[in-house]
Order: structure tokens, then sequence, then C-alpha cells
């Protein structure tokens, strides 16, 4: 029998309390359990559209090109009164253009007959630079007269006062005429370094 004062509701409360802990729990491990936060959809990434490659059919050597077929007889070609003689193009020329020659022993001759104007275009500035060394290039363009068209100078010495000074010596040379042109073209090479 049950006692007086208690109550027989006080023992169902225990187990519905103990039914609301186990369904709190079951939440929370399912909670738990469920997927992290879904991910984030991916954003589509377009790559660069590429340009489409050229193909230069003659390097390619498997390509077989069919000969072309025979269109039939050429139709006689009558002109037109309109048609109009067309000026011919010139090709253009260089200035250093040239068919001419000049022996070698002509032009070993008037080299060493002026190499000592050269040396002092480069002694000149090696007073100034003590160490200044390297080499010069002198283009000529020799005219049918034997005289001085035109002069260029180059090289690894980099001063412009010796490239000034050797020029302006080279434009008062004379030469022999060419041979077989007009005019010719000579190159020269010149190496300095201070004397020992």
């Amino acid at each position: 029998m049950s006692e007086p004062g208690k109550s027989q509701g006080g023992g169902n409360l225990k187990y519905i309390l103990g039914g609301f802990l186990l369904l709190a729990g079951a939440a929370v491990v399912a909670f738990m359990l469920r997927p992290s936060a879904a991910p984030a959809p991916k954003t589509a990434t377009r790559e660069p559209a590429r340009a489409p490659e050229r193909v230069n059919p003659m390097a390619q050597p498997d390509l077989i090109l069919d000969e072309p077929k025979d269109a039939g007889q050429v139709a006689e070609v009558v002109p037109d009164a309109s048609d109009k003689p067309k000026p011919q193009v010139r090709e253009a020329r260089s200035e250093w253009d040239c068919d001419g020659d000049l022996s070698i022993s002509a032009l070993q001759a008037v080299i060493d007959n002026n190499r000592a104007q050269v040396r002092s275009c480069y002694e000149r500035r090696l007073k100034v630079n003590n160490v200044l060394q390297g080499d010069l290039k002198l283009k000529l363009k020799v005219s049918s007269t034997g005289q001085i068209a035109a002069a260029q100078v180059g090289g690894s010495i980099k001063d412009n006062e010796v490239f000034s000074c050797v020029r302006s010596q080279a434009l008062r040379w004379s030469f022999p005429p060419p041979s077989g042109g007009n005019c010719a073209v000579v190159q020269v090479p010149f190496q300095f370094s201070p004397k020992n």
C-alpha cells in the first residue's frame, strides 16, 4: 500500500524527465553528426578562349596538293582602249649598293698610307682615357672617280670622338676608280690598344 502523504505521480515524473533528456541527447547527437555547412557552390571558372592555331599547309609534310586541272584553252585577250601603260616601279636601292670592285693591293696601299692618321685619332683620345681599347670598323663607298662618297664608322671602342675623327680623315682618302661598276664598297677593320 501506499504511504499517506506521498503522491503516486512522482514516480512517473522521473520517467518523463528521462525521456526528455534522451530526446535532447539524440537531438544533440544528430546535430553533431549532420554534415557541416554545405560547401559553397563552386563558381565556374572560364579558361581564356584560345585563338585557333594557325596552320601553315606548306609546313606539313603529309599534305598533298592536287595538281590544277586543265581549264581549257585560253581566250585571246584583246586590249581595252582604256588600258594605259602603267608606270614601272624601280626597285629601291640602298645608298651602299655598288657593283664595282677594288683590287686588294690598291686597297691595302691606301690603308697603309693613312694608318698613321687613324692611329693619331685613337691616341688623342687615349690621353683622356688611358684604358681606351677595342676595334673600329670603317665602311667606305668609293665613287667611280675613286673619291669617297660615304663613310660609316662603328665598333667596340665606342668613343664618338674617335669615330668622328676617323670618319673625317677617311672622307679625304682617294682610291683608284673601281672596276666593273659605278662604285665599290669596302670595309676596313682596325684594332686599338694602348702601347706598352
